[in-house]
């Protein structure tokens, strides 16, 4: 009788701290340890004091990332292109290769790096239809797997009994009669300022609030608009709180490469959350009979407004929700679990 198979560890090598983001890598790779894989994630914050930090039975955080033991094999997820140039540091058992984002744009130095990240690969996972079209001729397994929400963390928001927010500051803003329009993610170059300005400006009595980590100057450009608000990066366990203030959520990006190859973890969680949304013309939106897009800024505003007036009516927040429960994370991660053991098994099993 032979050896049963067993799986290796899947390490995921420093990128974004667990903790602070909470975005694809994290999300999957928790979820897969929720159906019983064992998962090391390194944290880019080193603490070699407490070199790991177990979450569950079968997740740790490495905050040390000398203290990897380089002896065992592992499943090796990868997210980060100049991490091909470590992969001979381990002993692969297999490489899972994740392509979240073109990398064009804002991601061009990243470009050397993706055909290498495809071709080191047992498995390939593409974000969005875009980016899977482009990595389906480069390896004979490419899945596409889109991004999801958290269903079951959104799904207590409540906007009749909104909860209490981490500041005075902040619990003032929201507790207004009047619309409160929200955005939570990267504040970052692809947001579209404009019409950002245009949309707070036609409508003054709406208040628009922005949570998320700025990286760019954008902001610092409608600083003269009393009802925007850049309240800055938030902990992940906050964001529902702030979707129960909210009236309807946004995504203003500008449509360009690297947004159309996007696929926007804020759509899944706003509708998780209940919440109407309105979109610019993405791809990866279009899909969505729940968002509304805005293929013009005059169009975005009569949506936004339409959707005040008429989306947040009992049905259709539960419509929201249930969609939303349909493109969770555990089922993405359940699609992933059944790709890694059968590809394992053709890899390892010897035949009889």
């Amino acid at each position: 009788m032979s050896e049963p198979l067993t799986m290796p560890p899947v390490l995921y090598l420093p990128c974004f701290d667990y903790q602070t983001h909470r975005q694809r890598p994290q999300q999957l790779l928790y979820h897969l340890s929720l159906l019983g894989f064992n998962v090391i994630y390194c944290n880019v914050t080193q603490d070699p004091d407490h070199p790991f930090v177990v979450l569950n039975e079968h997740l740790a955080v490495c905050q040390d990332i000398h203290a990897l033991d380089l002896e065992r094999p592992y499943v090796m997820w990868l997210t980060h292109g100049p991490y091909v140039e470590r992969l001979t540091d381990f002993q692969n058992s297999l490489i899972i290769s994740d392509l979240a984002d073109t990398t064009e744009e804002e991601f061009a130095p990243f470009a050397e790096w993706e055909d290498r990240k495809i071709q080191a690969a047992d498995i390939v996972f593409c974000a969005s239809q875009i980016i899977y079209e482009s990595a389906a001729s480069k390896h004979p397994s490419v899945h596409l797997v889109r991004n999801a929400a958290d269903d079951l963390h959104f799904s207590t928001t409540d906007p009749s009994s909104p909860a209490l927010l981490p500041s005075e500051k902040d619990m003032r803003l929201c507790r207004t009669t009047e619309p409160v329009i929200g955005f939570w993610g990267a504040v970052a170059s692809w947001l579209d300022y404009p019409l950002i300005r245009m949309l707070a400006t036609e409508r003054p009595q709406y208040t628009f609030v922005f949570i998320g980590q700025i990286s760019c100057g954008g902001p610092n450009n409608l600083t003269d608009l009393p009802n925007v608000h850049w309240l800055g990066d938030m902990d992940y366990e906050y964001l529902p709180r702030y979707a129960s203030y909210f009236d309807a959520a946004i995504i203003p990006f500008e449509v360009r490469k690297v947004t159309k190859a996007a696929n926007p973890v804020k759509m899944y969680e706003y509708m998780a959350a209940g919440l109407p949304v309105i979109s610019t013309d993405l791809p990866e939106v279009r899909m969505q009979k729940h968002v509304r897009i805005g293929r013009s800024p005059a169009q975005f505003l009569r949506h936004l407004d339409e959707a005040l007036l008429h989306d947040r009516s009992p049905e259709l927040i539960s419509s929201r929700k249930d969609a939303a429960r349909h493109e969770s994370w555990a089922s993405r991660a359940d699609f992933i679990k059944d790709r890694i053991i059968e590809t394992f098994i053709q890899k390892y099993e010897k035949p009889l």
